[in-house]
């Protein structure tokens, strides 16, 4: 039975706080004694005291606190000591190493998930202080690094299930890979990589784990990207156009099992690199310039932008990790220039050496020391020669000005004759012409080298505000020089193995160039001479159906110009001879 309330008056006691009933129910309490909610419920009412129960704080002690206070400052005056000491050491050592001027601070951090092929890099001073406060701190990271990842959505795709690798197909696009493409784009140990192919073609019903499958799906797209339509129909009896579908997709769903964007696996991270590089040649540029961001970042995280030698890695793995930042170095370049943007890595981002100039063969797991550079040609050597020069392109200062910024751009387009001297005298002299893929990579050297003699004069001229005939006749001479190399790459036999690389040479910007100079410039054998290679240059482009490239419309409209403006002096000269 319900106990009566006594009537509520109007000099009813109000308290400080709502009734446990009402407080209970999150109803408002007009906090009398009783209140009206219990009173229409019949209800009692209770009220609790004025005053909260005191919190008790645990806190330790103030001579505890100023002790651990003098520890983190101890602490933080030794990695300042230790930061100042690494960035003399390393401006000094890099000054002589690297082909650009670099000026940072010293890069911290370390590898804490590590074993044959993985790798989780954190760039935190505060992690390192704390793992060596707090035993047993990497292993934790370890296993709740394992645990994070389960995701296999993959920017945007599904990771549906792909159809299952075929031995007969494997044994034929292996050798084409290492025909066509291993030469210009080591990324891989051949070696291993081949190792793995064969055990899939003897166990084929075995399942590969997504890193290995995803790395070799990468390897055979590759295949086919190099093949032309009468080589592919040969080797896997379908349409290039349909291999290309069909293996890309297979690519896709492969890195997105694999997990790409969490992986710390260096395989997956390969494979990701080798397919953008390969994508490029056949593939919208806008949207291979979106995922090498994102390679990057996955790069980053593995520590890949560290050198190997700083983090006490095996020499096996220092030199294939060198490799592979080379490459993300060159894919990040290349998307960087067919967008029109700056490029995402930077000089002070990293500490990774180049890689050495020793072929793939000479390497193995087994290594307890890293070979001799060679003298001369080796599969590595095209991406060595690329790198530094596209390096000196892309990261020595573009900035315009005058007073002393003058005397820097002079610095800069003198150092780059030292830098073709340099390569010459370490590789070019003593390559073979009479061998295809030497030759190639002559050419593409010329070819680079008068792209990054074009670039400095461009800069040179827009920071002196130079507008005089000889500086434009030698930008036009620079720019038909680039055109007739990119010509020569894509319309020779002997490159014939590597033609789906030299046709990814499309100098967009050296032929606007030439044709904003067609535009106004008088009829003459030189012009002439140019207009020529610029048709048949243009006309393989058209052909090829893909400029890729933001120059695309622009390079087209120029072309309508300098065309009318060739017709119309042509015609004035007829009416004057007439």
């Amino acid at each position: 039975m319900s106990q009566t309330m006594p009537p509520q008056s109007e000099d009813s006691e109000v308290s400080k706080r709502s009734c446990v009933r009402c407080n209970r129910r999150k109803v408002r309490c007009d906090r009398k004694q009783p209140c009206a909610q219990c009173l229409q419920a019949n209800a009692e009412c209770i009220h609790p005291g004025n005053k909260r129960a005191p919190r008790k704080l645990n806190r330790p002690p103030i001579a505890a606190l100023r002790t651990r206070l003098q520890q983190l400052e101890e602490e933080v005056e030794r990695l300042q000591a230790a930061d100042g000491r690494s960035a003399v050491g390393s401006r000094a050592a890099h000054e002589a190493e690297r082909p650009m001027p670099v000026d940072t601070k010293p890069l911290h951090g370390m590898l804490v998930v590590q074993d044959e092929t993985k790798s989780r890099y954190v760039a935190d001073d505060a992690f390192v202080f704390l793992r060596n406060k707090i035993p047993g701190l990497q292993e934790l990271y370890r296993q709740s690094w394992d645990k994070g990842h389960s995701s296999n959505s993959e920017l945007g795709l599904d990771a549906g299930r792909s159809d299952p690798l075929q031995p007969l197909q494997m044994e034929m696009l292996w050798p084409v890979y290492k025909s066509n493409v291993a030469h210009v784009v080591t990324i891989l140990h051949t070696s291993s990589v081949e190792s793995v192919i064969r055990q899939a073609c003897v166990n084929p019903y075995v399942e590969l784990d997504p890193e290995s499958d995803a790395l070799i799906r990468a390897v055979f797209f590759a295949a086919v990207v190099s093949m032309d339509p009468a080589h592919c129909w040969s080797v896997v009896g379908d349409e290039r156009d349909v291999c290309l579908r069909e293996f890309r997709l297979a690519v896709e769903r492969s890195l997105a099992k694999a997990n790409l964007v969490c992986s710390d696996d260096i395989r997956v991270l390969q494979a990701a690199v080798l397919y953008l590089l390969c994508l490029r040649c056949v593939c919208d540029s806008k949207q291979i310039w979106v995922e090498a961001a994102v390679v990057v970042r996955v790069a980053q995280r593995q520590g890949i932008h560290r050198d190997g030698q700083n983090l006490g890695l095996s020499p096996f793995d220092i030199e294939m990790r060198r490799r592979l930042w080379s490459h993300i170095c060159i894919l990040d370049i290349l998307c960087s220039e067919d967008q029109g943007t700056d490029t995402q890595i930077r000089p002070e981002m990293f500490d990774t050496e180049p890689p050495l100039n020793i072929d793939s063969d000479d390497l193995s797991p087994t290594l307890t020391e890293l070979p001799s550079p060679q003298a001369g040609f080796t599969d590595i050597t095209l991406c060595i020669i690329q790198y530094e020069i596209m390096a000196h392109i892309s990261w020595t200062d573009k900035s315009f000005g005058s007073g002393s910024n003058q005397s820097h751009l002079q610095s800069e387009r003198s150092s780059l004759p030292e830098l073709a001297a340099s390569l010459e005298e370490r590789y070019l002299q003593k390559f073979d012409l009479r061998i295809p893929i030497q030759w190639v990579t002559a050419v593409i050297f010329r070819l680079t080298l008068s792209k990054a003699s074009l670039v400095n004069h461009l800069s040179n001229s827009a920071a002196l505000d130079q507008e005089s005939t000889a500086t434009d006749d030698e930008i036009f001479i620079l720019a038909v020089e680039i055109l007739k190399f990119s010509s020569l790459l894509q319309n020779n036999e002997i490159t014939t193995p590597w033609a789906w690389l030299c046709r990814s040479y499309k100098q967009e910007h050296a032929m606007a160039l030439i044709l904003s100079e067609l535009c106004s410039r008088p009829i003459s054998p030189e012009t002439d001479h140019a207009w020529d290679l610029v048709k048949a240059v243009y006309d393989q482009w058209q052909a090829d159906n893909k400029i890729n490239s933001q120059m695309q419309e622009p390079v087209s409209l120029l072309m309508e110009r300098a065309s009318i403006s060739r017709k119309n002096r042509a015609g004035a000269l007829w009416g004057a001879a007439e």
